[in-house]
């Protein structure tokens, strides 16, 4: 594809859940638009462009390759990038850091814009569920990461999420849960109980890169990752501190 050398780009990071069950066809990958800027802000002008990861060897493995892939489809090099976008979780614990660590380094190199995009907002987006839901993420022991989101929810600030258990399930009041297999099994009890269906979440690269252009910028290097829980390592670390 012919570009111009000045164009700008904005590029997209969507693997922050690199073991979910993708059955809807969506993720982990990479998208890219070319931006224009107009009154301090860039927008697209024109249609993004996805390359997902490749599964062989790890799918953070292929972050970077995947990247290379597609800017060389389009045309475009690091320097001319204007803003990256991530999608910084809750997700994949070492997922997230390598998505965060080579968003923050292309902004560095590109002195690009940085916009941290939760990870349940690209599900709610992705899947498009109708009524009053919840995106459950980052599942581990008998908790889940649960954000509630109300039916205007496009039109308000992005809603805050929380660890929540099997006796949270119905006060959340929610008429369907996204989750992948990994869905504490008391909870998932907990929504049969209460006719909540559960549907299989997606993580589409073009509603990361969509949502960048809805939520605030940061600087280069601003990229961390939100994680729901404690690292483990910082948790054995405590526990050896009060031995």
């Amino acid at each position: 594809m012919d570009v111009p050398h000045q164009s700008i780009f904005a590029l997209a990071i969507e693997s922050s859940n690199p073991s979910a069950d993708h059955a809807t066809g969506s993720g982990p990958g990479v998208a890219i638009v070319r931006v224009v800027r107009e009154s301090e802000r860039l927008v697209p002008a024109g249609p993004p462009q996805v390359e997902l990861l490749r599964k062989s060897g790890g799918r953070e493995d292929d972050l970077m390759p995947a990247i290379d892939r597609l800017c060389r489809r389009v045309g475009a090099n690091a320097r001319q990038i204007g803003l990256v976008a991530v999608s910084v979780g809750p997700g994949g614990f070492t997922a997230l850091r390598v998505a965060v660590t080579v968003g923050n380094a292309i902004a560095f190199v590109a002195r690009a814009t940085t916009v941290a995009v939760p990870s349940a907002l690209v599900v709610a987006r992705s899947t498009k569920p109708s009524g009053r839901f919840a995106v459950a993420l980052a599942s581990k022991g008998d908790s889940t990461f649960a954000t509630v989101f109300d039916p205007a929810w496009q039109e308000h600030p992005a809603p805050q999420g929380r660890l929540i258990r099997a006796a949270d399930v119905a006060p959340l009041g929610v008429d369907r849960m996204i989750a992948d297999s990994f869905l504490p099994e008391p909870i998932r009890a907990a929504c049969i109980e209460h006719g909540i269906e559960i549907l299989p979440p997606a993580f589409d690269p073009n509603e990361c890169l969509e949502l960048a252009f809805r939520l605030s910028a940061g600087v280069p290097g601003g990229l961390m990752p939100l994680y729901p829980r404690e690292p483990e390592a910082l948790t054995l670390w405590r526990a050896r501190q009060q031995r």
